[in-house]
Formats: structure tokens, C-alpha cells, sequence
């Protein structure tokens, strides 16, 4: 979903993965991290002799390398060599970011007795590498796990505690919602907060206004998964500047008052349906909604959509009806972005264009379809091109949209429905000056782990013929109806 601004960044994973990606390592640094794990395989005698470069890199170097990494892929490198060994001894005391993850990591089959003795095991390890760390300050500070209980609450004091004395800046915590761990202590003891992340924590009114009264840099608030909150008020945040809220399904009130004024950005995910939201934040500009129930409804909103200049939703498109039954006016909307999951097999046309026509000043409009229900290959043959692309279509002056001059269509896939929803929409967008036709990235399109089952090889070779080829026959239908209007395809 949307926000994916930071919701998708901490726990996104695939099916399907690698023994890289199994190790939590980013794909960014897997090439490094085969590179290293080879020197301790067993090599090919013409291979024995290889210089391995980057063992072989400055001390300082190495160490920034280390240093880049999260705690548990530097801690697997230290067993390289001993060379690394005591790189990781050096690194470890500086090291700006701590993220330790607790799980059950190759073993998700584990018995329950062997679960238990491992989960002791790396919690002896993570008091150990906090000894290690002797540098006064800590940026980022990160604990993931679904393993622990609540009999281990107290080692989890006690790694806060840490973090807190080190003055850290980014807090992530991520518990089972079942262990209730009390976010008291976050509460008093953070200080000097700019970003902290919750999720599964028990957290109440209180403890809400304790944390902004004690953490006042806080710029970045994400609350997940903390089903006991049933009103959030934030009355005194000078430094916020973004809020998220996901899967709160208790929370039925937001208040915020006009004292935050710099909260810019809410975002608000995973069936949070409030009954009543009162927000008077008077720089906020840009909401973010994540529609995830067919019982969403806007008369929550109302006011506060009365005011903002950009929004965002996300919907699945067999949900849009019933979420769009009524629909507020947007009187200040100057940009919409649009996401809908499986939109391919509903085509929303007509509730798209009566929420283009809820917001009279409307200047830009993105839409993306975020998620295909299939190959876009599979059912598509280029021969529908020149079937369903039509030789002319009319513009509407009587229903137009006069103010809207940008239009962008993102993840672009050629597909018959994604031809549809543009081209209906350019009939009543009378005024467009720009049209932004984003492509499909060309490995998405050729990753079988992304289509699954839907996926064949042939597909590979059709990305330029298909996608490609549909996104510029469209340009061409789209200058005889908008002659003027700057179509760019990328």
C-alpha cells in the first residue's frame, strides 16, 4: 500500500528467497556479501591464489564497511577470517546502528524446546555486542521479533535503556502484539528522539502524552498494531512532522491540535475506520489513506479533506464502489494520486470521474495500478492494439475538468484496461497540458518470482513490443485528441 513511505521499508520479504535475502541482507550488498562469504569455500586449485580485493582494502575502509552494515550481517562477517574478526571488534564500538532481529531465522520448522534454547542464545549475544559498543551516542537503535514473551520483558528494559542512554535519535521497536509490552519507558526516558517506530506495543492516552511531552524533537511517529488505543491526541508536538497509523483497530478518535504545526503529512493504513478525526494542524497539507474494508467511510474526513492540498488513496478495486458511495468535496485538492490493487478485472471508470469532479481545482492526477493480477503477457496479444486502441475519441466539454493539466500513469504495463481508464479519462481532462506515461520496470516484468505461476519465459522478449509498443500507439492517439499536450513516455 501507499506509504509505503516507510510502511513496506522495514519487514517487506518474498516467498521465494535466496539464502541472501534469507539473511536479511539487502540486495544492494548481496554481491558484496558473496564476494566475502567465498573466501572461506573450498576453491578450485587454479582459484587458491585469487586475491580477494576487498579483504585486502585499507582498515579504514573496511571498517565503513562494516559499519554499513546491519549488526547481525557484521557479525556473520566477523567469522571470515581473522582478519575481519578483529575488524568487527573495531567496528562494533562505533557503529552508529544497531538492528538486531530475533527469529527463527533457517529454522522455520524449529522445535519448540530448540526454539527456546536458540532465542536464549541470541539474547546472551545481544548483551554481548552492546558491551562492545563504546561510542558515547547511537543514531538508530532497531529490535524485531516474534519470539520473545513476556517473561523477557526485562531483557528488553534493559536494551532500551541502553539506546537511551546513548541518546539515540531513531527508536524502531516491532514485538508480537500478544507479549503487551508497556511503552512506558519509551515514554520518559527518550529524549532525543527525531523517528520512532512502534509496533505491537501497549500504548494508552497517557502514555501518548507522556512520550510527546518528553521526546519534543520528534519529527516521526509511525503506531502499528496497538489494538488497546482508543483515542490518540497529540496536543503538544512542536517538531512532528509526519504520522502513521496501521492496523490500529481499537483507535476510533484522532485529535490533533493546532499547536502541531508542523505536522505536514498523516498517513493511515490497515482498516483504521475512525469515528470521528479533528485535526487542526494548520500546515497540514498531504493525507495518505489505505483503503482496506469495504465499511470505510469518508464522514469522518469530511472537514479535514476540506482543507488539504494533496491526497492519496489506496484501494482495491473490487472495494472502490462501495468505499466511494459518497463522496466529500475536495474544494482545496490541487493533486490526486490514485493506487488500486487488481484494477484489471474492474475497470472504475465512472467512480473515477465523479472523484475527479468532486475537486473542482483539481492540477494533477496520478493513477497506478499497483498490483496486476497476472503476467501483462498473458492475456494480451499485440493484435488488440489496433483493436481496442479506437481511431477517435470525442472530448466531453459538457462534463469537463478544467483545471486539471497533469495527468500520470505510473507502472504502465500495456494492458486493455490500463488503455481504457486513460483514454476515458483524457475524454472529460480537456484542459491537460502534460501527460507522463511511466513504463513498467523491465525486471519486473522479467522476474518470475513477482508473476509466479502466471510467468513464462516467452514473455521475457515481449517487454518492448508489448509494453513499449502500446505506450507509444497510445501517444499517437492521445495528440489527436490533445494536439498540444506534451506527451512523455519513460
Amino acid at each position: 500500500m501507499a506509504s509505503k513511505i516507510y510502511r513496506n521499508k522495514y519487514m517487506a520479504s518474498k516467498i521465494h528467497r535466496n539464502k541472501y535475502t534469507a539473511l536479511k541482507i539487502p540486495p544492494s550488498k548481496c554481491m558484496l556479501w558473496r564476494r566475502l562469504m567465498s573466501k572461506g569455500k573450498t576453491r578450485k586449485k587454479e582459484e587458491v591464489d585469487e586475491e580477494d580485493m576487498i579483504s585486502k582494502l585499507p582498515w579504514e575502509i573496511l571498517v565503513s564497511i562494516m559499519c554499513l552494515l546491519s549488526t547481525d550481517e557484521a557479525a556473520r562477517m566477523s567469522v571470515l577470517s581473522r582478519r575481519w574478526r578483529k575488524i568487527w571488534n573495531t567496528s562494533i564500538r562505533i557503529m552508529p546502528r544497531l538492528s538486531f532481529f530475533l527469529d527463527r531465522g533457517w529454522f522455520p520448522d524449529i522445535r519448540p524446546r530448540d526454539l527456546e534454547k536458540k532465542m536464549r542464545k541470541r539474547i546472551i549475544e545481544v548483551h554481548q555486542v552492546l558491551k562492545l559498543h563504546k561510542a558515547h551516542t547511537l543514531y538508530e537503535f532497531s529490535l524485531i521479533t516474534f519470539e520473545l514473551t513476556s517473561r523477557d520483558s526485562h531483557h528488553i528494559n534493559a536494551w532500551l535503556n541502553f539506546a537511551a542512554e546513548k541518546h539515540v535519535k531513531e527508536l524502531r521497536l516491532k514485538l508480537t502484539s500478544l507479549m503487551l509490552y508497556d511503552a512506558s519507558f519509551i515514554a520518559d526516558n527518550f529524549h532525543f528522539l527525531r523517528v520512532l517506530y512502534l509496533e505491537g506495543i501497549y500504548i494508552t492516552e497517557d502514555i501518548v502524552h507522556r512520550l510527546f511531552s518528553n521526546s519534543p524533537f520528534l519529527e516521526r511517529f509511525f503506531l502499528l498494531n496497538s489494538d488497546k488505543l482508543h483515542r490518540l491526541s497529540i496536543v503538544s508536538a512542536p517538531n512532528l512532522k509526519y504520522l502513521y497509523i496501521e492496523r490500529c483497530r481499537g483507535l476510533q478518535h484522532l485529535q490533533i491540535s493546532s499547536s502541531v504545526e508542523n505536522l505536514g503529512t498523516i498517513e493511515i493504513n490497515g482498516g483504521v475506520n475512525f469515528e470521528s478525526v479533528n485535526v487542526s494542524a494548520p500546515n497540514l497539507s498531504h493525507i495518505i489513506l489505505g483503503i482496506q474494508s469495504q465499511v470505510f467511510k469518508f464522514d469522518a474526513y469530511v472537514t479535514l479533506l476540506n482543507q488539504i492540498k494533496r491526497l492519496t488513496i489506496d484501494v482495491y478495486a473490487d472495494m472502490i464502489s462501495a468505499a466511494f458511495r459518497q463522496i466529500p468535496e475536495f474544494s482545496k485538492l490541487a493533486h490526486l494520486e490514485l493506487i488500486m490493487d487488481n484494477c484489471s478485472k474492474i475497470t472504475p471508470i465512472r467512480c473515477l470521474l465523479d472523484i475527479l469532479r468532486a475537486a473542482p481545482i483539481l492540477k494533477t492526477f496520478s493513477f497506478q495500478d499497483n498490483k496486476l493480477s497476472g503476467h501483462p503477457a498473458k492475456d494480451n496479444a499485440l493484435e488488440w492494439l489496433h483493436v481496442h486502441i479506437p481511431k477517435k475519441v470525442e472530448l466531453d466539454q459538457n462534463h469537463a475538468c478544467d483545471y486539471l493539466k497533469v495527468v500520470k500513469f505510473d507502472n504502465f504495463a500495456g494492458c486493455k484496461y490500463e488503455v481504457e481508464v486513460l483514454l476515458h479519462l483524457l475524454e472529460y481532462a480537456v484542459s491537460v497540458e502534460k501527460i507522463f506515461i511511466g513504463l513498467m520496470d523491465s525486471s519486473t516484468w522479467r522476474d518470475p518470482e513477482e508473476w509466479g505461476h502466471d510467468y513464462e519465459d516467452k514473455f521475457d522478449n515481449q517487454y518492448e513490443e508489448l509494453c513499449i509498443e502500446c505506450a507509444q500507439q497510445l501517444k499517437t492517439q492521445i495528440l489527436q485528441m490533445h494536439p498540444n499536450v506534451d506527451v512523455i513516455i519513460a
